[in-house]
């Protein structure tokens, strides 16, 4: 702060008889000042929104500025107006704006003042410097430039030209500046800052620079109390190991917690996120997105969506809900799976395996194959969808089901599967009859993902109807065995082979009654059976 010289010690402290009569008409102006003050009209300002330039208006009482010390005062007159030029170590003072530089011109038909040299204005806790000052008294409203700064206890910014309304407090800059809180740095083309409610706005290429993110934006709002930011327009957000781009949303730098609007993506690779709108808990690695989302791991060629979702950071763990759908890209087809949750997550914090879990009226399709279930386990250690409860398979019109039933891929293919306990298989034959086989457990083997063979192992029961030359049914074959083993060929029932000798019955077709038509626990379920791609629609 510059150096100022109270009137009332004038005599005491000066001998300079020159200097003296200088101090004394110094002392005298500013008493007219002050009787004069009392004639003047009210006038008022009004805030403006961060959007536009603050247009300073009147304010509700007219105080003309007030000289309390300089080194040298002198009378001019410039351009045919009277003006009180002031020289070395200059106080000046309005109501509770104090001013202080180097040398200054004052105009009192206009209630002005201009300042040049170390210029410093205080307002209560705020304070304002640069190396040229005009002042519009009567607007109480102050330009200021070269190298501009503007600090109070929350915050120092810094400009080239500063704007500053001493009544409502409102500083602004037009032309690019930088503010400074703690380790935070902003920067933009245009700021504004409202001291009072220690909100600032910022546009134009704002960024932010934090010791955590960096945050670039259009538009920004910053409360340096609470270090809440608030981003409208194309926003980036880079932190550790992952990238945010986003239209809008806020950021709480004390609690370490964000949120998104529409359009917002995650990057965090190999795994990318799109959400409507996404709210994160950075401290404790925990995530949420409302409304759709997309979450793509393109090391896996896997997608999961959803209209609700959560995500922990520990075992990158996952979950799915309302409409969620998962993607998984196989060898020429996609697998498409919905249920009413779906969860991911990897086997530990140091594992990258990562395991699939699906709840409830599982559906999955691919062109070849199609399935439902009402839970199902996939983990990309062993390429084995895990079916559970009352699962079926179909391959083409061959429907498989049975307690469990393991599904084997291989290089993104169908290799094998697996039926454990009432396995049943059922093959379409004609338009009346069907081909059956049913075992304890069953075991099928897939090429080029149509099935070509299976083995019943266990209780072993088959129902396969006969054709003649013509292509005529003649009846059916009803055999059992210990073992089974059956061939396909163009996606049917080609041959039979039994490993040990069966207790086979053949009837003709006009001899058999409405039970020899299916074996026990026959349960034709093509009503389940997903038809298309479309069903999976997330939206």
């Amino acid at each position: 702060m510059l150096k100022s010289i109270p009137i009332p010690g004038i005599y005491n402290i000066l001998t300079n008889l020159n200097f003296l009569s200088g101090r004394i008409t110094i002392l005298y102006f500013a008493l007219l000042y002050s009787i004069t003050a009392t004639s003047q009209q009210p006038h008022s300002t009004v805030n403006v929104p961060a959007s536009q330039s603050p247009a300073p208006t009147d304010t509700t009482q007219k105080k003309e500025v007030e000289i309390i010390s300089s080194d040298l005062l002198k009378f001019q007159e410039v351009d045919g107006k009277k003006i009180t030029k002031l020289v070395g170590n200059v106080e000046l003072k309005q109501g509770a704006v104090l001013m202080w530089c180097d040398s200054a011109n004052l105009d009192k038909e206009t209630n002005s003042v201009d300042a040049w040299g170390r210029v410093h204005i205080n307002q209560d806790t705020v304070n304002a410097y640069s190396r040229y000052l005009k002042y519009d008294a009567n607007k109480k409203f102050a330009k200021l430039q070269g190298d501009a700064k503007l600090s109070d206890s929350k915050m120092i910014l810094y400009t080239e030209e500063l704007f500053y309304d001493t009544k409502e407090k409102v500083s602004y800059y037009l032309d690019k500046g930088r503010v400074l809180k703690d380790s935070t740095v902003i920067v933009s083309k245009k700021g504004y800052y409202y001291s009072k409610f220690s909100d600032a706005y910022f546009q134009g290429d704002v960024k932010i620079t934090d010791p955590n993110y960096t945050l670039t934006s259009d538009t920004l709002k910053y409360n340096v109390n609470t270090k809440i930011s608030t981003f409208y327009g194309n926003t980036i957000i880079i932190n550790k190991g992952s990238r945010i781009l986003c239209n809008n949303g806020w950021y709480d730098s004390k609690a370490d917690v964000s949120s998104f609007g529409k359009n917002t993506v995650v990057v965090n690779p190999p795994q990318r996120l799109l959400a409507d709108s996404l709210y994160y808990e950075r401290f404790r690695g925990f995530g949420k997105a409302i409304g759709l989302f997309q979450w793509v791991d393109s090391s896996m060629e896997t997608e999961i969506f959803g209209h609700y979702g959560e995500y922990f950071d520990v075992q990158q763990y996952i979950m799915a809900t309302q409409k969620p759908l998962l993607i998984y890209k196989m060898d020429k087809d996609s697998l498409f799976l919905n249920a009413d949750t779906l969860k991911s997550m990897t086997t530990s914090e140091t594992d990258t395996v990562r395991n699939f879990f699906a709840y409830h009226k599982v559906r999955m399709y691919m062109k070849d194959m199609q399935g439902v279930s009402d839970s199902m386990y996939y983990s990309f250690k062993d390429s084995i969808f895990r079916m559970y409860y009352k699962p079926v398979m179909w391959n083409e019109e061959v429907q498989m089901s049975g307690d469990t039933l393991y599904l084997y891929t291989k290089n993104k293919k169908a290799d094998k599967f697996s039926i454990y306990k009432s396995g049943f298989i059922i093959s379409p034959a004609g338009t009346k009859y069907f081909d059956q086989i049913k075992g304890i457990n069953i075991f099928g083997h897939f090429q080029d993902n149509e099935l070509r063979k299976m083995d019943v192992i266990g209780n072993a029961e088959s129902l396969y109807f006969g054709k003649d030359d013509k292509n005529k049914y003649l009846g059916s074959n009803r055999a059992t065995s210990t073992n089974i083993g059956i061939y396909f060929k163009d996606k049917k029932i080609d041959r039979i082979v039994f490993l040990k000798k069966p207790d086979a019955v053949f009837t003709p077709i006009k001899m058999m009654v409405p039970d020899q038509f299916k074996l026990k626990d026959f349960n034709w379920q093509i009503d389940r059976k997903p038809k298309s791609r479309k069903e999976f629609d997330p939206n």
